[in-house]
């Protein structure tokens, strides 16, 4: 599959929530912190928060939009802490306000726009025509061994599992649709034709010979 469908399956997966967010958003402020102090002696107190903006970026596809922004805003306190002058002192002065707001603004309008690409992949796996009576076909296709199925007007594919599983589910499936449907016939056969055992008409029968 195409890198971008890779992503997309990316963006379709349920952000996390809970502990197990708050642990991902742990990782992704202290890596970010952890490369910026072994690249200290080389900005020598620059860059103070760049380094936290890719990783805000993979907090906003990881992660519930809530957490993300948690993350973000501990990547600010944490740098604002440990690489601000002066050092381990959290002085919110007029520089750590504009600061603030700069950071605060990119990194929101970031996990915005993942949130926006996460529901325009979502809604280009709806079938076409929703709100009319117009069957959209699906579309299968198998790559690496896997099948994966989408529909006309789609620009996202679902993965369905190993072709041949999926093959056979398959051929269940129309099997049993076969048995369906023939059973149904033979009711309707049933339904129309005259029942047996029905009690003849006294009037029309004809009399005995004479004796």
């Amino acid at each position: 599959m195409p890198l971008m469908d890779k992503f997309s399956r990316l963006l379709l997966a349920p952000p996390a929530k809970g502990m197990r967010a708050l642990l991902f958003g742990a990782v992704l402020v202290l890596v970010p912190t952890a490369i910026r102090l072994i690249l200290d002696s080389l900005l020598a107190g620059h860059l103070s928060f760049l380094i936290y903006m890719p990783f805000v970026i993979v907090a906003a596809i990881l992660l519930h939009w809530a957490y993300a922004a948690a993350a973000a805003f501990g990547s600010w306190a944490v740098a604002s802490v440990l690489f601000v002058v002066p050092r381990y002192q959290f002085v919110f002065d007029r520089v750590e306000e504009i600061s603030f707001v700069i950071f605060i603004v990119s990194a929101g309008i970031l996990i915005a726009l993942v949130e926006a690409v996460r529901r325009i992949v979502e809604n280009s796996l709806r079938p076409g025509r929703p709100d009319t009576s117009f069957s959209t076909p699906v579309v299968f296709s198998s790559e690496r061994g896997q099948a994966w199925a989408s529909w006309y007007g789609s620009h996202s594919w679902v993965r369905l599992g190993p072709e041949d599983e999926v093959a056979e589910c398959m051929e269940d499936f129309l099997a049993q649709r076969a048995v369906a449907e023939r059973l149904r016939r033979q009711g309707s056969l049933g339904m129309s034709a005259k029942p047996l055992g029905t009690t003849p008409d006294v009037d029309n029968l004809p009399s005995p010979p004479s004796l």
